[in-house]
């Protein structure tokens, strides 16, 4: 399972309601990239990004 796999599935369970603003193309394999796509849609959404990829990290 890719990075922007997992990625995806914990902003669908944390943010059923901000889930499309947030998904990103599952092929990605780095956070930075998330990061950069789900910031230019918005400051506040590439602050979840950034939080959801530490919470990746953690589980890790």
């Amino acid at each position: 399972m890719t990075l922007a796999e997992r990625y995806n599935l914990e902003a669908a369970r944390l943010l059923p309601h901000m889930a499309a603003e947030l998904q990103v193309d599952p092929a990605i394999t780095r956070a930075t990239e998330i990061d950069e796509i789900v910031f230019r849609r918005g400051e506040f959404l590439g602050g979840m990004a950034c939080a959801i990829l530490a919470m990746i990290e953690q589980k890790n």
